[in-house]
């Protein structure tokens, strides 16, 4: 046995739990077994002994459950499987949900038995798989036992649901007592698991009002990040929902099927506790369509404050930013203005100062005879540096324009 997965086993039967007072009583003595004692465990019948209250209706359950948050062992029961294949515990039905994880419950009616399977989706909340089947290793049907494979993730305790829920005591023969108990109590898990999972969804979202308002941007990139993540939560407990509906119908559909082959020689009528308990988990879970529909629209309702007032807050910076760039331009007009003032001063004292004039000679000659020098050199130069920033301002733009036009293409 893996240290990953447990591996439990029970036996009660129909006598048991009247005895007492039409309860499991708790605590259970499971029987701890390995992958080999399991598969011993579905294929051996317990002897029929009327001193241990073992004669008719025994319901065996052998339990598979994660230890870890690691499912994956869980569907790695090969020989399990198969033996539970072999002693008709199982069909390939049931093999068909748990290879694909196909979401739903089933009823499998054949001339010998009737099974009902279920699984829940493969999401973040807990998780249980099932197969409860009709075993006819009886001469008479009302003495048949019921043979229940369960797969479970730590986060069902089977033990405390089972022992704290009251098994029908209105079995009329010749239907006798079966253990579609078992599904009926994980369908009223479901229920409560859903309806508290809501709630907590509504309560996180009606908090996110009084936080969407004046909070700064990292804080609200926080708050959409928090949405995305109830939304992801709301899908997951609609599919929930769905799946608890399915549940309830199809229980009811097989609560039908039992009485329907029970009443071939005489009319007989399906425990009513068990069947009013099923429609009373629909009835509550009907309840919670209003709110799961309503969520939707409150989680669109806050994107749209929190893409506001990150608009808002993209306004008013673009605002500061505007306001930066006029008193840059005003700045550099300003510096532009005064180079423009005195760059002719400048540009005379600069020109009047080079040793080409002599200021002091004594003669009418106060330019020299190569001044001609000055300006052979400086022109060419000034033109060539003229033409090269003309070239680079065009090659510049035609570069910027090209990548400008493949962003928009």
């Amino acid at each position: 046995m893996s240290e990953a997965v447990a591996i439990r086993g029970f036996v009660t039967s129909a006598m048991v739990i009247e005895r007492s007072q039409w309860k499991i009583r708790g605590p259970i003595n499971w029987e701890r077994l390995d992958e080999e004692k399991a598969t011993e465990f579905i294929k051996s019948t317990p002897t029929r002994d009327r001193r241990t209250n073992m004669e008719k209706n025994r319901f065996r359950i052998l339990l598979v459950q994660a230890t870890t948050s690691d499912r994956g062992r869980l569907f790695k029961q090969s020989g399990i499987l198969k033996a539970a294949k072999e002693a008709h515990w199982i069909g390939d039905e049931f093999l068909y949900f748990l290879e694909k994880g196909t979401t739903g419950s089933a009823v499998v009616e054949t001339d010998n038995h009737t099974s009902f399977i279920v699984q829940t989706p493969k999401d973040d909340l807990p998780y249980f798989s099932l197969a409860l089947t009709e075993l006819n290793n009886c001469r008479n049907k009302s003495d048949a036992d019921w043979g229940c494979i369960l797969f479970t993730d730590k986060g069902i305790d089977l033990e405390n649901l089972i022992c704290n829920i009251q098994f029908p005591s209105d079995f009329s023969a010749p239907l006798p007592p079966d253990f579609m108990f078992l599904p009926a109590c994980l369908l009223q898990w479901q229920v409560q698991q859903t309806r508290d999972r809501v709630n907590c969804l509504s309560d996180n979202i009606l908090a996110q009002d009084d936080k969407l308002s004046g909070g700064q941007a990292k804080s609200l990139e926080r708050m959409r990040s928090l949405l995305f993540q109830l939304e992801k939560q709301h899908l997951s407990l609609y599919r929930r929902w769905s799946f608890e509906q399915d549940l309830a119908a199809k229980l009811l559909q097989c609560f039908q099927v039992i009485e329907r082959r029970a009443s071939k020689e005489e009319m007989v009528t399906y425990s009513q506790k068990l069947s009013q308990q099923v429609r009373t988990q629909n009835d509550l879970s009907g309840t919670l369509k209003h709110d799961l529909d309503t969520i939707p629209g409150k989680l669109k309702f806050q994107h749209g404050m929190i893409d506001s007032q990150i608009s808002i807050m993209i306004a008013k910076n673009s605002e500061f930013a505007a306001t930066a760039a006029r008193k840059d331009s005003s700045f550099m007009r300003t510096i532009a203005i005064i180079t423009l003032i005195f760059l002719p001063g400048t540009f005379v004292a600069a020109v009047f100062s080079m040793s080409m004039f002599d200021w002091e000679a004594d003669g009418t000659i106060v330019v020299s005879k190569h001044i001609w020098m000055y300006f052979a050199i400086t022109v060419p130069l000034t033109a060539i540096v003229m033409v090269l920033w003309v070239i680079w301002t065009v090659k510049s733009e035609k570069e910027y324009n090209k990548r400008i036009a493949g962003k928009i293409i």
